[in-house]
């Protein structure tokens, strides 16, 4: 029996998980890093600290699965979108990357969304809504801040990708390559998902310095003898993947055109598959990780993260769970207080970078089981303004939502979404995007369908119905939440 390795790059964590043939889970490491803030409304990271995280990943790996670690016979990866790593010829990054939540680029959008190439706008030939969370504004805004850095920036890699070249190698020109997911993400490509000249233009780069696009599912190199060393890998094929927001449609089953998806995760994101390549921006327009597919998504800078703030800051002597259930004690609408999750500006459905957090109504009266449901209900209302947005402008109301993400193993949040969107929720028993990355690519190098395979390996682990008395009390609250 073979054995796979998916490597997902998240917005906080490093995740590796080793699975079998079959699509069973043998066990998912995870390792940590920082996001650096050094200014407001600025993120980054270090990719020399993922790098760090991925050997602290597979070290963990290795010494707890021997066997299957020496038997692995393909590796992937998936990463969040929207994360360029500009570096020299070498692939040494010039500067830290900066990240999807990043507001620093926010003038900088409203200028690409007014302006043209001859009679098309960015958005007419991109297909996407320019806003500070896409890659061209950040390299804008890099030109203009620090312009020798885009001169001296002889490769952009995006970060998956990054960390796939330090496992095959980074001297060959080969090996510098992408997926139409990421030139999307971009907000460099045109319409039919390849780069598109003008665009190029704008982001200061010269066209050689962008990578080479092949399909996702494409095998892009084998381990160095470097890296296996290094890693203690075999010298085995290595896949390209896709954004993590495609790549994570292979846990929800069964996969078709009218599936649609909430992920709960460092971002909060809702998704709809569709089966044509309509746009609705700012709704954003991606690839689909199954041919012939597309899908919409919108999402929220900070959700698991927002209410992670919270417990840090308002009630540290709780741990994760003890503040869920804390929340879980509090009545809905936790006695008046509102939680603004705005910690990096706003995006979906509001776009606006100059909101900020705020718990608001705080009172002597209020104790931490107010506070906690408080950090719930301000996320979910955030996620629920962007359902119905979202169903407003595509016209389509899914008839469930599969969970997604790290959040979504909580019954308690689960049960409180699925009442203030005022539709069911589905979980399966994996949810997480490194889990689907590994069955992607024993998908490609077994040469079976994935979404076949995704089926097959697929465990129902709970539904969540709305309480109709709930739903009612819910979209009041919503109101109140929208006009305060």
């Amino acid at each position: 029996m073979g054995f796979f390795l998916g490597i997902d790059l998240g917005a906080s964590a490093l995740k590796a998980c080793l699975m079998d043939a079959t699509g069973r889970p043998l066990l998912t490491a995870r390792a940590s890093y920082d996001t650096h803030h050094p200014q407001p409304g600025h993120s980054e990271q270090n990719p020399a600290d993922w790098l760090a995280a991925m050997h602290s990943a597979l070290a963990s790996l290795r010494r707890e699965q021997a066997e299957a670690y020496e038997a692995i016979d393909a590796i992937g990866f998936s990463g969040g979108a929207h994360i360029g790593v500009l570096c020299d010829g070498a692939a040494k990054p010039l500067r830290p990357a900066i990240m999807w939540s990043d507001q620093r680029a926010h003038k900088q959008a409203a200028a690409l969304a007014t302006s043209g190439e001859a009679a098309e706008s960015v958005e007419d030939i991109a297909g996407n809504a320019p806003n500070a969370t896409w890659t061209l504004p950040q390299l804008i805004w890099l030109g203009a801040h620090e312009p020798d850095i885009i001169q001296a920036t002889e490769k952009l890699y995006f970060a998956k990708d990054w960390l796939a070249a330090q496992l095959i190698g980074v001297s060959a020109q080969d090996h510098h390559v992408t997926d139409p997911t990421e030139a999307v993400g971009s907000l460099m490509a045109g319409r039919d998902n390849k780069w598109h000249d003008g665009l190029i233009a704008l982001s200061g780069l010269s066209a050689t310095a962008l990578p080479h696009l092949v399909d996702i599912g494409s095998m892009i190199g084998m381990v160095s003898l470097g890296a296996a060393a290094a890693f203690g890998l075999p010298l085995v094929p290595v896949y390209q993947g896709a954004i993590d927001t495609s790549m994570e449609w292979l846990c929800v089953a069964p996969l078709d055109a009218t599936s649609a998806s909430l992920k709960l995760a460092s971002a909060g994101v809702v998704s709809f598959t569709s089966s044509d390549a309509a746009r609705f921006a700012p709704v954003s327009y991606y690839p689909h990780i199954l041919d012939g597919l597309s899908y919409h998504a919108a999402g929220m800078s900070d959700c698991m993260g927002a209410i992670e703030f919270v417990r840090q800051n308002f009630t540290p002597k709780l741990d994760a769970q003890a503040f869920e259930a804390a929340a879980a004690e509090a009545p809905i609408g936790a006695e008046g207080l509102l939680f603004y999750p705005y910690l990096s500006g706003a995006r979906a459905p509001f776009w606006d970078a100059t909101l900020t957090a705020e718990l608001r109504g705080l009172t002597r009266g209020h104790d931490q089981t107010a506070i906690a449901r408080a950090a719930y209900e301000g996320v979910g209302h955030v996620l629920t303004a962007i359902w119905h947005d979202m169903t407003d402008r595509l016209g389509q109301k899914p008839d469930a939502l599969h969970i997604l993400g790290g959040g979504g193993k909580s019954d308690f949040f689960c049960q409180m979404l699925a009442d203030m969107l005022a539709v069911p929720i589905k979980r399966g028993q994996e949810t997480d995007c490194a889990y689907a990355t590994a069955l992607f690519t024993a998908a490609c190098h077994l040469g079976k369908r994935p979404e076949e395979m995704a089926l097959a390996a697929y465990q129902p682990q709970g539904e969540f119905t709305p309480d109709k008395s709930n739903c009612a009390v819910y979209a009041s609250l919503k109101q109140a939440f929208l006009e305060t």
